[in-house]
């Protein structure tokens, strides 16, 4: 095991929304993963996920409300909760999520 540097690892991630896994800890996964435009409804119908922004800023869309995160803050979208990520000016987020998500959703 070896420390990592976040402003590295940033610089590996050639794709918006593609994540790149940092750790894997028992059956969970941390990735980081560069947002820009919007993403598309989906939800997870057997995992919860955690948002934590690192810069940037982004929204989280739920079919009731808009949770807005800036760097340090964090959100999580419990498991069957349709939601569409978005993030105007980019963002460079850490996602906290079960090994076997699917990325697009369910």
């Amino acid at each position: 095991m070896e420390k990592i540097s976040i402003i590295e690892m940033e610089k590996l991630i050639k794709n918006y929304w593609t994540p790149l896994d940092l750790f894997k800890i028992n059956d969970i996964k941390v990735r980081l993963v560069k947002l820009k435009g919007k993403y598309h409804w989906h939800k997870h119908s057997e995992e919860d996920e955690i948002f934590f922004v690192v810069s940037g800023q982004m929204v989280i869309h739920l079919k009731n409300k808009d949770i807005t995160l800036n760097p340090y803050e964090g959100y999580m979208v419990p498991r069957n909760v349709e939601h569409l990520t978005e993030s105007e000016n980019g963002a460079l987020v850490l996602l906290i999520e079960p090994a076997g998500i699917k990325i697009t959703g369910d």
